[in-house]
């Protein structure tokens, strides 16, 4: 009976860990990202939404968070989980003056 006790623990330990993660939306618009500063964990998940008439993308350049999730049409969403901490800034290749700064903690 102690086993299954610790096994059902584990579970809900698990269970309550993923629940929670937050999910943050930043919407692409005018050009600009908002909001254009997240704090956040590591397991959350930024989901990008693209809520203007031109193409926007998501590109991080800095070191050890590397990425390009490439051209985000008008009305596209693309998600994003946070897996290391640490501070990057997000750009948008096609307005360079684009810019979210995101903070992971551990």
């Amino acid at each position: 009976m102690h086993a299954a006790m610790t096994a059902a623990a584990a579970g809900f330990a698990l269970c309550a860990s993923a629940a929670l993660a937050e999910e943050f939306t930043v919407t692409m618009s005018g050009e600009t990202y908002a909001p254009d500063r997240i704090r956040a964990a590591t397991g959350d998940t930024i989901r990008f939404v693209n809520d203007d008439a031109a193409n926007h993308n998501v590109f991080v350049p800095t070191a050890g968070h590397a990425l390009d999730i490439g051209a985000q049409e008008p009305g596209e969403e693309r998600t994003l989980v946070l897996r290391t901490p640490g501070i990057f800034q997000v750009e948008c290749v096609i307005h360079p003056h684009m810019l979210l700064t995101v903070e992971v903690s551990g």
